[in-house]
């Protein structure tokens, strides 16, 4: 090979000095790599938070056969009164009023009564399920079950719905107690109460989130996630719909079961979930959070655990909590089911312990403490706040916490107020009414 001749490796030098200008000082330095990187990263999020605002939407699910099948309001036709979970009734508690029948079922109740005024459903620890005239308390029909539910039946029209531990969702005529559909083997329990609004059912399981068809048990739509604990029962109100799993409250548009919104709490088993013209009440042990239904996470959720991990070495400020009307930490450490109502929340301990938050701000409008255990959740009334001991049935003041009056109820389980009774079931397997 023969040498370059003298302009040749003349112009080879300036193409080597002008190439080692460019690398130096121009395109392929380190600071403009790493501004083209990022301007890449940041067209690639534009572009996936347009896609997933805009384009990406979800098929619309099935629809029901009828939306005018839902659990009556007005009544106490859910565990915990109406669709909203609010464990607060227009009704009055009854309290004084005489008893007008008593029915001996021969087994105590294994889960709360629930009524729409003209029947009362029993589930009793013996694996039979009741359905008693509310207005004489004879036995309109029975129904024998493989096992008691974990959760209270729901009545809704013509029809007794029940969520069994099987994984099964059982459907009943409210008049005889005869068979209509049962749901085939979906979930690996469903261990809270249905809900049933426009037409669909609600069944919340271990499993995930299912929208069942109230008229044939059609499968609409369904949420399959490991839930841990699924003991709280679904709430609606509007388009939401809201669940407690074992770390978040979960809001879902039910028109089409897509996430809206979520608040997340130290893992711990949730006490309740209500809501109340488009607000939240999420109670889990000591804490108690009010949201707004409508509420929505920020474009930029997806990157919340990255965003933490990189606080936690230095790179990052602290990740802004999702936004919530009020939070308190600093309730009894075992909670039931709260009450909501116009004003005030109630929030209750196994033990008596009695807190009262105010509504909007969420501060303690007053405290109380009941003589005896509690064996079930307030229930906010037309006149006072009604609770449950062990052998009484106690009222007190909304406003102030003070006592209004009391019934001694030996052995007392569970009571469902309805605007012209209250119903009471006691230990030794008696349901009876007081007007």
């Amino acid at each position: 090979m023969s040498p370059l001749s003298d302009e040749e490796a003349s112009k080879a030098m300036l193409v080597e000095a002008g190439l080692a200008r460019r690398i130096d000082g121009g395109w392929l330095s380190f600071g403009r790599l790493w501004k083209v990187v990022s301007l890449g990263l940041l067209v690639l999020l534009v572009g996936w938070w347009v896609y997933a605002t805009f384009i990406d939407k979800p098929p619309r699910p099935d629809l029901p056969s009828s939306a005018a099948r839902s659990s009556a309001q007005g009544a106490w036709t859910t565990q915990d009164g109406d669709s909203r979970g609010s464990r607060a009734t227009d009704a009055a508690s009854h309290i004084g009023g005489t008893e007008a029948w008593k029915a001996s079922l021969g087994s105590p109740v294994a889960v709360p009564l629930v009524s729409d005024g003209r029947l009362v459903v029993a589930a009793l620890e013996d694996g039979r399920l009741v359905g008693l005239d509310a207005s004489s308390g004879k036995t309109a029909w029975t129904k024998s079950l493989n096992n008691p539910p974990l959760s209270a039946p729901v009545i809704a029209g013509d029809r007794v719905y029940l969520a069994q531990r099987e994984g099964l969702i059982l459907v009943l005529g409210a008049a005889d107690g005869a068979e209509i559909w049962h749901s085939r083997f979906v979930a690996g329990s469903f261990e809270a109460s249905p809900l049933v609004v426009d037409g669909v059912v609600y069944a919340y399981s271990t499993d995930g989130l299912f929208a069942f068809d109230a008229e044939d048990g059609r499968i609409l739509w369904e949420q399959v996630f490991e839930a841990g604990w699924a003991t709280v029962t679904p709430v609606v109100e509007g388009k939401h719909l809201v669940i407690a799993t074992a770390d978040r409250a979960v809001v879902f548009d039910r028109t089409n079961g897509q996430r809206t919104y979520y608040v997340t709490f130290s893992r711990t088993q949730p006490s309740s979930i209500a809501i109340r013209d488009g607000e939240v009440l999420a109670v889990y042990g000591r804490n108690a959070t009010l949201f707004a239904s409508n509420s929505t996470r920020p474009w930029w959720d997806g990157f919340r655990t990255a965003w933490f991990r990189f606080h936690l070495i230095g790179m990052a400020p602290a990740v802004p909590p999702a936004p919530t009307l009020w939070d308190v930490t600093t309730l009894p450490k075992t909670t039931l089911a709260a009450a909501m109502g116009p004003n005030i929340a109630v929030v209750t301990s196994s033990d008596g312990a009695i807190t009262a938050l105010g509504r909007h701000d969420g501060k303690p409008a007053w405290t109380a403490k009941t003589s005896a255990r509690l064996v079930a959740p307030p229930i906010i009334t037309a006149d006072g706040v009604l609770f449950a001991e062990g052998n009484r049935l106690l009222l007190l003041d909304v406003v102030n916490g003070q006592q209004r009056s009391e019934r001694k109820v030996d052995g007392l389980r569970s009571v469902a107020p309805t605007p012209d009774a209250a119903f009471i079931a006691n230990g030794a397997g008696e349901v009876f009414a007081i007007r």
